[in-house]
């Protein structure tokens, strides 16, 4: 009896239980691998943002990035950084420039020693010119042999030069030495002042134009001898203005020492012309 009773009740629960069991309905194969497949699709779509957000983060925490007050002050740091290089990039000052500058100085201190009176006037003038002369010689020099040669440089030399001979020319003009005709300084300066004035205007068309217009106004050996030879002319009759008295030269002797400055002056005139006529011949086929 006891033992049908433990067998029915088995089978009652057994009964019950798969009565709950058949009750569940579980989702068929097919849909519970649909549903594993989404998810991966979207951890795997989502995963990769995340790395590089992650990665992005790190990156800037790594970085030591300036509050806002450092980052003003750094703005403003390389702002002034800029100008201030801006501004360092004018002409730069060397000892060819230097000796340039002090060619140009000369030129104010010749005009005002040339009407002074004294005995020691004509040699100062004299002195001062033939030391620009030698400036004009060793700012060149220097410059190729230290290796010192500038677009400041190249433009201010013969600006020096040009200012230099013609003030002197017209200084010459106003005050001729004694017994010598003005006129025999005046047509020579006026040919040589003239001969610049139309070089300028050539050699700036030329550097406009460039390739072998530019070539065809480089200076020749005439150009160099022209430049010499008004130099010592220019040395000799500022030295003789007043007489060759703090020489110690009469009569003779000072005849042949102003009458020496004077051709070498009218010939400086020929050669600024024979310069002035191959120049000319070099660039006419370049104008249009």
């Amino acid at each position: 009896m006891s033992a049908a009773c433990s067998c029915l009740t088995r089978a009652t629960s057994a009964r019950v239980s798969y009565t709950r069991c058949s009750s569940i309905r579980f989702a068929p194969p097919s849909a519970l691998h649909t549903i594993t497949r989404a998810r991966k699709e979207l951890s795997s779509r989502y995963e990769l943002p995340r790395k590089n957000l992650l990665r992005s983060l790190s990156m800037l925490r790594s970085r030591p990035y300036p509050r806002n007050g450092a980052i003003a002050l750094s703005i403003q740091a390389d702002s002034s950084q800029r100008s201030c290089q801006e501004l360092s990039k004018g002409p730069k000052i060397n000892l060819p420039t230097t000796l340039t500058l002090l060619r140009v100085a000369a030129v104010p201190c010749i005009t005002v020693l040339f009407y002074m009176q004294g005995v020691w006037v004509a040699p100062a003038c004299s002195a001062i010119f033939i030391l620009a002369a030698i400036t004009d010689w060793a700012d060149g020099f220097l410059a190729r042999k230290l290796k010192l040669v500038s677009s400041f440089g190249a433009f201010l030399d013969p600006v020096a030069d040009k200012l230099m001979v013609a003030t002197t020319l017209v200084l010459m003009c106003t005050k001729a030495p004694p017994s010598v005709n003005v006129s025999l300084i005046s047509i020579p300066a006026t040919l040589i002042i003239g001969r610049e004035i139309t070089m300028s205007a050539i050699r700036e068309w030329a550097a406009a134009a460039g390739g072998k217009a530019r070539d065809a106004v480089a200076v020749n050996s005439y150009g160099k001898l022209k430049t010499a030879t008004q130099l010592v002319a220019l040395s000799v009759l500022l030295g003789v203005r007043d007489g060759c008295g703090w020489v110690h030269l009469t009569g003779a002797s000072e005849v042949w020492l102003i009458n020496s400055g004077l051709i070498c002056l009218w010939l400086s005139a020929g050669l600024a012309l024979i310069s002035l006529w191959i120049y000319m011949a070099g660039v006419v086929e370049f104008m249009s």
